[in-house]
C-alpha cells in the first residue's frame, strides 16, 4: 500500500484549510477584509510582449524581379488593339533616358540625343503646368549625366515596392524599389552591372505575363492611375526586347493591364501619362496627350530614348494615327 495521502484527503484538507484561513482574516481584520489562498499549482503568468507593427511589403509578389538579356532588334512599330485598349508600341534598339535643365518637348531629346524614337519619362514631383524643376520621383539615372540623383523624399514608404528599371546596353532589369538597399549609385550598380539608366516607374502593370489587378494598383497609390487618360508605358517583351508605348485613346490602368497581359508582354511599367503623353519616332509623333491632334503634349523633364536602326519593313500607319509633325 502507498504510503502517500490519497488524493480525495488531499482535496478535503486543502478545502479545510481555506476556509479556517478565511475565518481566521475574517475575525482578525473584519469583513472589510477577505483573503483567498490562490491553487497551489496555478502559475504565475508573465504580461505580454507588445507586438512588433508589420513590416512595408511590396503592392506585388514581385521580390524577384526581372532580368532579360536585350537582343538589340531593329525598331518595329506595332499597332494594336487589345480589351478594347487601342495602342501604338515601338519594339527594339537600346533604350536610355534624358533628363532636360529645363522642361521641354520629347521630339528635342529624341534629336539631342540622336535618337530614332522616345517617349516622355517617369513622374516628376512637380506636376504642375506651370512647373519648370526637372525633380524626379524616386532615384534616377540619365544617359546624360554622370551620377544618380538621390532625393530625401524618395525613402518614404509611399515608393516602397514601386517598379525601378535599370538598363545597360545588352541588359534590363526590373526589381521592386527598397530604399534601404537602393540609396546609392554603387547600390544600383551591383543591382546591374554596367549601369547606364535608372528610373523609377509609377505601378507594375504586368510581371512575368501577369496583368496587375485593381487591387494591386490601388497599392502603389498614384492617384490619377483609374483617372481615364492617354497612358505612357515602357515594357519588355518575352524575348528581352525593349519597347515603349502609348494609347491612342484616353484609358484607366486597370484596363491598360489587360489588354498589354493579351499582348503577350512580359513586363510593363507605367509612366507619368495624362497630358505628358508624348511618343515620337523619327519626325513624327505617333500619340499626343491632348484631344485635339494639333495641340503639342506639354514640356517634361525626363524622356526614355530609342538607339537603333529601323526594320527592313518601314512602319505602316494610317493617317490618323500620325497626328503631327515636330
Amino acid at each position: 500500500m502507498s504510503s502517500q495521502p490519497s488524493s480525495s484527503f488531499r482535496d478535503r484538507a486543502w478545502t479545510a484549510l481555506r476556509a479556517w484561513s478565511s475565518a481566521f482574516v475574517l475575525a482578525v481584520f473584519g469583513a472589510a477584509a477577505v483573503y483567498v489562498l490562490p491553487p497551489p499549482s496555478l502559475p504565475v503568468l508573465a504580461a505580454p510582449a507588445p507586438v512588433p507593427p508589420p513590416p512595408i511589403a511590396a503592392p506585388r509578389d514581385v521580390q524577384l524581379g526581372t532580368d532579360l538579356i536585350n537582343p538589340q532588334a531593329p525598331l518595329l512599330v506595332v499597332q494594336a488593339r487589345k480589351a478594347g485598349v487601342p495602342l501604338i508600341l515601338i519594339e527594339g534598339g537600346v533604350p536610355q533616358t534624358r533628363r532636360s535643365a529645363f522642361r521641354c518637348g520629347v521630339g528635342k531629346m529624341v534629336q539631342e540625343a540622336g535618337a530614332q524614337a522616345g517617349l516622355n519619362g517617369t513622374f516628376f514631383v512637380d506636376a504642375s503646368v506651370a512647373g519648370t524643376d526637372n525633380v524626379l520621383i524616386g532615384p534616377s539615372l540619365c544617359g546624360n549625366e554622370a551620377k544618380a540623383v538621390f532625393n530625401p523624399e524618395d525613402r518614404t514608404a509611399l515608393l516602397v515596392g514601386r517598379p525601378l528599371v535599370l538598363l545597360s546596353k545588352t541588359q534590363t532589369r526590373v526589381v521592386p524599389y527598397q530604399p534601404a538597399a537602393m540609396g546609392t549609385q554603387s547600390d544600383l550598380e551591383a543591382w546591374l552591372p554596367g549601369l547606364t539608366d535608372a528610373f523609377l516607374g509609377g505601378v507594375w502593370l504586368v510581371h512575368n505575363g501577369s496583368a496587375a489587378t485593381l487591387a494591386q494598383i490601388d497599392a502603389y497609390q498614384v492617384h490619377d492611375a483609374e483617372d481615364p487618360r492617354r497612358r505612357a508605358f515602357f515594357c519588355l517583351l518575352p524575348d528581352g526586347r525593349p519597347a515603349l508605348g502609348a494609347t491612342t485613346y484616353v484609358t484607366p490602368s486597370a484596363n491598360l493591364a489587360s489588354a498589354l497581359q493579351s499582348l503577350g508582354l512580359r513586363e510593363a511599367v507605367l509612366l507619368d501619362s495624362g497630358f505628358s503623353t508624348s511618343l515620337v519616332y523619327g519626325k513624327q509623333i505617333l500619340v499626343t496627350g491632348h484631344t485635339s491632334p494639333g495641340i503639342p503634349s506639354r514640356p517634361v523633364p525626363h524622356a526614355l530614348v530609342l538607339f537603333g536602326k529601323p526594320a527592313p519593313t518601314a512602319p505602316t500607319l494610317p493617317r490618323s494615327v500620325l497626328v503631327a509633325s515636330r
